[in-house]
């Protein structure tokens, strides 16, 4: 197959950012975006296989490779698709092995230089099928990803019927999106905007939670997670908690983290990362790219802060945010360590095809009908050694669920368990009532005392740090931020 280049093209700010980590470690995959499904019914591979190249030629970040050289990094674009689907004929395989199957075909690796996509066919019997689609987090996002699923079922939908796929027009393109972040980050405007974010943490330094052990010189961008579902009770007070503060209950959710943070790591000021969209406008919502601003959120906390107090100043500090994201962090903080966790929302419900989220301790969500077949999410583990620590909140057809994900270079499961316990003992607590006061909630029975007391002598820590240890929805309300913080 021809690759004659068309053009090459500078990278975004947080396409260098992706680079300089696969740089680090090209063999690891904790930028991997992946989305596993099982299909249900009769499917074709030639078809499937035609389907896969057709959105090649549609999406040019699937013709896309990096490469370096002394003028720099640039993404360069083949005049033919790069991606070709891979066929695996599992016959009579075992669930496990399926879905063991699906995890490493979405966990491999990937050459940049070579291609940053991947789609593995997976065939269990005539009507039982796996489709995984991987990209590596410098051409994706969680909304790219449901964009590359869609766009491959709806072309195997009308090649299998002897049609044309039913696709929007694609009027922009991820260059046009480059060019433009280009344009305003060398404006009056976009340097106002990198003064404001650096007034917006004056002053804080980064969450640094208690570790395990020291920071390696070289990363391995390995990790593990940590599931949890929302109590029933927390979860359906959660829209009316939110709202007694005069916050959506996004805030609400940032500002307990927040308000756990404060309280594992002794810090009054600090700074924590609020994954959110740069994707602007009708032109770009088809197209697939890494449209990602990680936002720095400071947090301010004292002995009378309340939870009410903290939800209201992480509503105020989000918005002040995203009228500001146009502007990349990555470029105006290019050497300074921002933050090392982050939470973000994932609103699957939005997305087409809706396909539910895969509830805790189930290895598949259910099922929905789509371009002839039935689908479902499988589970696999992803994002995992990003960040110390990265809290996705989503939604699942049992409730919400919180998903921590850690770097195992420095955590280990024990004490991102014990942080998840604390998350969930200070939201309830939070939902129960706003005007608890943060310092006031225990984050421990007292059988967990001793656990403790090891990990602070163990890690090195202060226990005087844990600021006030005292001895021992529904997301109808998310409207202002659709397409907003619910992608990384």
């Amino acid at each position: 197959m021809s690759t004659t280049t068309v053009e090459a093209l500078p990278l975004t700010a947080i396409q260098q950012s992706m680079w300089t980590a696969y740089r680090v470690s090209p063999e690891a995959s904790a930028y991997n975006i992946v989305m596993p499904l099982r299909l249900r019914g009769r499917v074709d591979p030639v078809a499937m296989d035609a389907a896969v190249t057709a959105v090649g030629a549609r999406q040019d970040l699937l013709r896309s490779v990096f490469t370096e050289s002394a003028a720099g990094v640039r993404r360069t674009v083949s005049e033919q698709p790069l991606v070709r689907m891979e066929f695996h004929d599992l016959d009579g395989a075992g669930e496990d092995e399926l879905h063991r199957a699906a995890e490493e075909a979405g966990a491999r690796p990937f050459r940049l230089e070579s291609g940053a996509f991947r789609v593995v066919l997976l065939r269990r019997s005539d009507t039982d099928w796996a489709l995984v689609t991987s990209a590596h987090h410098i051409v994706s996002d969680f909304t790219s990803r449901w964009l590359l699923v869609r766009d491959v079922l709806d072309a195997y939908a009308g090649i299998a019927a002897g049609t044309e796929p039913a696709w929007r027009p694609i009027p922009g393109s991820y260059a046009d999106h480059a060019a433009e972040e280009l344009r305003y980050t060398a404006s009056e405007a976009g340097q106002r905007a990198a003064a404001l974010w650096h007034e917006s943490v004056a002053g804080a330094t980064a969450a640094e939670l208690p570790l395990d052990r020291p920071r390696p010189a070289l990363r391995s961008y390995r990790g593990g997670t940590v599931v949890r579902q929302l109590a029933k009770d927390t979860a359906d007070g959660l829209p009316a908690a939110a709202s007694a503060a005069g916050v959506t209950p996004f805030a609400y959710l940032l500002s307990v983290f927040q308000a756990l943070t404060h309280r594992w790591t002794g810090q009054d000021a600090f700074v924590l990362g609020v994954p959110a969209t740069s994707r602007m406008g009708r032109a770009q919502r088809d197209v697939i790219g890494c449209f990602l601003n990680t936002m720095p959120v400071r947090a301010d906390f004292d002995a009378r802060s309340t939870f009410r107090s903290a939800a209201a100043q992480a509503g105020e500090r989000v918005m002040r945010g995203m009228v500001n994201v146009r502007y990349p962090c990555a470029l105006a903080f290019p050497r300074a360590t921002v933050f090392r966790t982050a939470l973000f929302l994932v609103q699957m419900d939005r997305m087409e095809p809706p396909v539910p989220n895969v509830p805790p301790g189930a290895s598949e969500g259910p099922s929905v009908p789509y371009a002839g077949l039935d689908i479902a999410l499988i589970d696999v583990p992803q994002q995992e050694g990003q960040l110390d620590l990265l809290l996705r909140i989503e939604q699942t057809p049992e409730g919400v669920t919180a998903v921590f994900s850690y770097d195992t270079d420095v955590l280990d499961r024990e004490t991102v368990t014990r942080f998840a316990d604390g998350y969930e003992r200070m939201l309830a607590a939070a939902v129960r009532d706003p005007d608890t006061p943060v310092a006031d909630v225990e984050l421990a029975g007292a059988n967990e005392l001793e656990a403790l007391l090891a990990l602070g002598t163990a890690a090195g820590t202060d226990l005087d740090g844990f600021d006030g240890f005292d001895g021992f929805d529904e997301f109808d309300e998310f409207e202002s931020f659709e397409n907003a913080v619910d992608q990384r």
